[in-house]
């Protein structure tokens, strides 16, 4: 008798068993080691985070030493060619005097705003959240100026008032609207066009008192013009290249020198100097990446701390 043949397809069939056996046992692996490298990266990404968060406090501090030392050098004017305006380009810590281990690896740039340049729609209503004509003229000015929907400026009048009138008994405690705090607020308003939203926002800020001035040594032409009666666009670029040309006006009887016949500057809405400054800071560790927008106030004078009205990271 013959032997009998070798039992060739079973044998290849566990040989084939083996391999999917293999395989799944090497994707399993695989995928955990991927989940530990996704755990290990989240972890690091979020240590990386929390010290630019920290770090992020020097280029606050940085902003501050900067805006304290300016109103100590020239406290009656703030002006373009003084060093808070200069910003601080991208440069590593170690570079600036720091000896911590982070120092070599981080990097901070930094710039700073005059948000007096702007024009501050707190200054729409007084202290009992009355509105005040000529700074809503203004504000309509600037619409037309900037080509947006004039209705938009009426709402954003009535937002503000709402929002910033007195408290009576009678009010509900949910029907007050908000106060805006960001000119990127101003696109949350019912009713706004979103497009003039976005052309006011860049001319516009919110600070915390109802008088302040728009700085004529800083502001744009735009709103210059918003806020001088009867001056045109080209009128205040005219301003604008003067003061190029000067470095900044001594005061506001030296501004009043450049106006045309018939327009005047003793509106209580200019001056020559500034004590709100919108800081942005941006800090490099390794591959993370952080920026944050702040808006700080100086004190009265030089001895006074400048304080942090509001903070976001960008």
């Amino acid at each position: 008798m013959r032997p009998p043949r070798p039992a060739r397809p079973q044998r290849g069939a566990a040989v084939l068993m083996a391999i999917v056996i293999a395989t799944l046992a090497t994707v399993l692996v695989a995928s955990l080691f991927w989940g530990q490298f996704v755990l290990l990266r989240t972890v690091d990404n979020q240590q990386l985070l929390a010290q630019n968060r920290l770090l992020l406090r020097g280029a606050l501090d940085w902003a501050r030493g900067v805006l304290r030392e300016d109103q100590r050098a020239n406290p009656l004017r703030t002006v373009l060619t003084e060093p808070w305006a200069q910003g601080l380009a991208q440069t590593r810590f170690d570079q600036i005097g720091e000896t911590s281990p982070l120092a070599a690896r981080a990097s901070m740039a930094g710039s700073i705003e005059d948000a007096q340049a702007r024009f501050n729609l707190r200054n729409l209503v007084d202290g009992s959240g009355e509105p005040k004509p000529e700074q809503i003229a203004a504000l309509r000015k600037l619409v037309a100026l900037l080509g947006g929907n004039a209705a938009s400026a009426d709402l954003i009048v009535l937002r503000m008032q709402q929002a910033l009138r007195p408290a009576t008994d009678g009010d509900a405690a949910d029907a007050r609207p908000l106060p805006l705090l960001l000119p990127q607020d101003l696109a949350g308003i019912d009713g706004i066009d979103q497009a003039t939203a976005a052309r006011l926002a860049p001319y516009t800020i919110v600070l915390d008192e109802s008088s302040t001035t728009v700085n004529v040594n800083t502001a744009p032409a735009e709103v210059l013009a918003a806020l001088v009666p009867g001056a045109s666009l080209a009128d205040a670029r005219a301003w604008v290249a003067q003061r190029e040309r000067l470095g900044y006006f001594f005061d506001m009887a030296d501004f009043g020198k450049y106006l045309r016949t018939g327009l005047t500057a003793g509106s209580s809405s200019l001056g020559t100097s500034s004590r709100y400054f919108l800081v942005r800071g941006q800090i490099k560790l390794d591959r993370a990446v952080t920026q944050m927008e702040a808006l700080a106030k100086r004190g009265s004078d030089a001895n006074q701390p400048t304080r942090l009205l509001w903070e976001r990271e960008l």
